[in-house]
């Protein structure tokens, strides 16, 4: 089922709800990419900390460590070069892959990041139009009284033509949203599509998935 749900307790929901509803989840699902970004910068320097441990003096103290924590992950290639040949060559390539693997996770959730953002600018300028667009139509409604009672005198049919014309400013919207919506359901494919985490190679994969759809959506 893709994240495009029309109606609510088979109710027809309206287009201000669909808006609201993505731009909710968008934020949310935001939150969500920085936080994991912050944890998987944690777990990659709990990694190099605890493989070089014994190159950081008092490292099993929490207060160093989390001061070891705060630069490992910029400086392990230095840290690496300057001690892999002091350890079994295993476990330093082990290290080595767990802190890449560590690294494509950071890079698939900032293009998230990017991408949760794009969507949520745009539903913010879809959000405006809609709000214009409603405007314009509750003047329309208010004004239909008089509009019929003119039509009937000399047959006008300006009235109908305005109204006509607010009405399929309505319609782009509604195809406006629906386009947006298609870019959630596409990232709920992905995510299903690239939920092998034993894979580090799908990070990566599901990050130049996402890049395609931040350059389709300029």
């Amino acid at each position: 089922m893709g994240w495009n749900i029309f109606k609510k307790n088979d109710k027809e929901i309206s287009l201000e709800e669909r808006v609201n509803m993505a731009l909710l989840k968008a934020k949310e699902d935001r939150r969500i990419a920085q936080k994991e970004i912050k944890d998987i910068n944690n777990w990659a320097a709990d990694a190099i900390i605890d493989t070089y441990s014994a190159f950081f003096p008092n490292a099993k103290l929490t207060y160093y460590r989390k001061q070891y924590a705060e630069t490992a992950l910029a400086e392990y290639e230095s840290i690496k070069t300057k001690f892999s040949e002091k350890l079994e060559l295993e476990i330093v390539e082990k290290c080595d892959n767990i802190v890449t693997g560590y690294l494509n996770q950071i890079q698939l959730r900032e293009s998230k990041l990017k991408l949760y953002e794009k969507i949520e600018l745009e539903y913010q300028k879809t959000k405006e139009k809609l709000k214009n667009a409603q405007k314009v139509e509750d003047r329309t409604n208010n004004m239909q009284e008089h509009e019929e009672r003119l039509k009937s005198l000399d047959n006008d049919s300006s009235g109908i033509s305005k109204a006509m014309t607010e009405t399929y400013k309505l319609e782009d919207l509604k195809e406006d949203i629906e386009q947006k919506e298609e870019y959630l359901n596409q990232l709920e494919k992905l995510t299903n599509q690239f939920s092998d985490d034993s894979n580090f190679d799908n990070s990566l994969a599901f990050k130049d998935e996402i890049d395609k759809m931040i350059n389709d959506m300029d």
